[in-house]
């Protein structure tokens, strides 16, 4: 029997070879990884003719939806007698036969849904076909490394990889012809209707999803640059992408990107700040960066930071380089926040417009040069005139950890009475109607927010919810810690005292303990520094025989028995 030939190529291969008659193309994997030579394979072979197949590869611990919302968005429309396939082999994922199989069949179903005229198929090796169900959907195309057109199944099938040396070689059940007709088949329903956009429209816009500094965990900046206002108005805003390479993930991965993109402006390129100033995530949010009255630092130089906002769309010169909808969305939403708050003029143009670079990238700057239009779909009318953000008069409610400790509102444990103290100590504890206590209630969010505005933060960064910066500042440098390492303290223990006054080798671990030894009451509150001084030294001692230790065994050098046992007393483990 003459079997069509083709092949399957991913980023590991170059192109499509020459003899290939059908091809699969591999589109994306989970649901956030693309693949960057997919478009230019696809062009190749729709403009050769080829029977095109696009394929997912499925992360089955993932959630579905996600990895459906991926590839549909990835392949977008396709013509007629194209196929769409979902590459099963979930090996080393965290999921058992039964999930993978579950996951495998809800993909397949949903993918159907989206491409209702399209046939979709499932891709497997005989390992798996025989581990799950027999549910492929369409049709089968079965990994199995024999002679061609001879798989060791029982199942129909339609497509056979029998080699994968030196690339992935496939055959059809059948000729190029009958090949052409069995995938334009489903092509041609009895009653011609449109065709439906297997991406979902955009939905009703809620408008601006804004993001401040708090929320995403943003650091505090660094002076004398980082507090810098502008000089004067702003002509209005400039876009920006990532210049990197760049995946769309879930949302809830978005804040940790943010935090490392500042963690990167402020560690390695030394700038005070996060250099934009709002970002805007592939999910439509905007991430107040250096917000609208600090000046940015992306647009190349002081002028042109001082003439425009600067907004980051978070897509990649790699990767996930085209906006979705939602980011269009968001980045409209982040430009007429500058025009209406900031305030700022009408103009819109790239980071290239002005200054020597590639960015925002080709896609974001086309939608710049259209006039950044907002996608189809209803959105709300902006008001004539906004007000301003007024703060919430409601205490914060949400917590925040450091040190691996929780704070703000509900938190218990002593470390939140050494806040409570500590701030007291600073001057503010006007909202307490009586002591600090071991429970975080809204009088501790309130002294806390009335410290942070001493310090100079402001909006949301003055929320009264710690983050590490202003609470190593407020307890003097060191933080409790939900984890202490008995050798980090045995170090500091037998360092600290010898060393100048106030020497800190282990800083947090030496505080955390001091914490406990203030609590046994056998540390004057004057040396909780996290310095495991003398004073440090004589107190752990003085627990050690109260523990039924002596001689060598009381020494102030914490050994595990003791420290785990003032630990479990105190709210903190002990690792080696």
């Amino acid at each position: 029997m003459a079997y069509a030939k083709g092949y399957d190529v991913s980023d590991f291969q170059s192109g499509i070879p020459g003899d290939a008659e059908f091809v699969f193309i591999k589109a994306t994997e989970g649901g956030r990884t693309g693949q960057a030579g997919y478009a230019d394979k696809l062009a190749d072979a729709r403009r050769r003719g080829l029977v095109v197949g696009h394929y997912h590869f499925l992360h089955a611990e993932n959630p579905v939806d996600g990895e459906v919302e991926h590839f549909c968005r990835v392949v977008g429309r396709i013509p007629p007698g194209e196929l769409l396939v979902l590459d099963f082999e979930p090996y080393g994922q965290s999921v058992g036969d039964g999930a993978a199989t579950e996951a495998k069949n809800r993909w397949l179903a949903a993918v159907k849904q989206r491409y209702p005229d399209h046939l979709v198929g499932l891709y497997t090796n005989r390992d798996y076909w025989f581990r799950t169900d027999d549910n492929a959907g369409d049709f089968l195309w079965i990994a199995d490394y024999v002679a061609a057109g001879a798989p060791r199944v029982q199942a129909p099938w339609h497509f056979h990889q029998y080699s994968d040396d030196p690339l992935d070689v496939d055959v059809y059940n059948g000729s190029l012809d009958e090949l052409r007709a069995w995938a334009g088949a489903a092509q041609a329903p009895e009653s011609p209707a449109p065709a439906p956009d297997p991406v979902p429209p955009v939905p009703d816009w809620p408008g601006l999803q804004l993001v401040d500094r708090a929320q995403w965990g943003a650091r505090r900046w660094r002076e004398p640059n980082g507090s810098i206002p502008y000089a004067g108005p702003r002509a209005g805003v400039k876009v920006h992408y990532l210049g990197t390479a760049y995946t769309f993930d879930t949302h809830d991965t978005c804040p940790a990107y943010v935090r490392r993109l500042q963690a990167s402006h402020m560690d390695d390129d030394r700038w005070s700040d996060i250099g934009y100033s709002f970002v805007v995530c592939e999910h439509g949010h905007v991430f107040e960066g250096r917000g609208l009255n600090r000046r940015n630092s992306a647009n190349g130089d002081v002028p042109l930071n001082e003439a425009h906002y600067a907004v980051c769309g978070l897509v990649g010169s790699s990767g996930s380089t085209e906006p979705t909808p939602e980011m269009l969305n968001g980045l409209r939403d982040a430009i007429e926040y500058c025009v209406r708050q900031g305030p700022a003029g009408p103009e819109i143009k790239g980071h290239q417009d002005g200054y020597s670079t590639d960015c925002p990238g080709p896609a974001l700057y086309a939608w710049v040069t259209s006039g950044a239009p907002r996608p189809s779909g209803p959105v709300p009318d902006p008001p004539s005139q906004e007000p301003a953000p007024q703060p919430d008069p409601t205490p914060a409610r949400y917590r925040n950890s450091v040190g691996g400790l929780p704070y703000g509102y509900g938190a218990h444990g002593p470390h939140v009475t050494a806040v409570g103290e500590a701030l007291v100590a600073a001057g503010f504890g006007s909202h307490y109607s009586e002591g600090p206590g071991p429970d975080w209630t809204d009088a501790d969010t309130l002294n806390y927010a009335d410290y942070q505005r001493s310090l100079g933060y402001s909006g949301g960064d003055a929320d009264g919810v710690p983050g590490e910066a202003s609470l190593r500042r407020l307890l003097g440098g060191a933080v409790p810690l939900a984890e202490v390492s008995r050798s980090n303290v045995v170090a500091a223990a037998r360092r600290d005292p010898d060393a100048p006054q106030g020497a800190t080798t282990h800083a947090d671990d030496a505080y955390t303990v001091e914490l406990a030894l203030v609590a046994e009451g056998l540390l004057d509150r004057r040396w909780l520094d996290g310095s495991f001084g003398t004073q440090t030294v004589d107190a752990y001692s003085a627990l050690q025989r109260r523990y039924g230790y002596s001689g060598q065994q009381a020494d102030g050098i914490p050994g595990s028995s003791s420290l785990t046992r003032l630990g479990q007393e105190h709210g903190f483990t002990v690792v080696d």
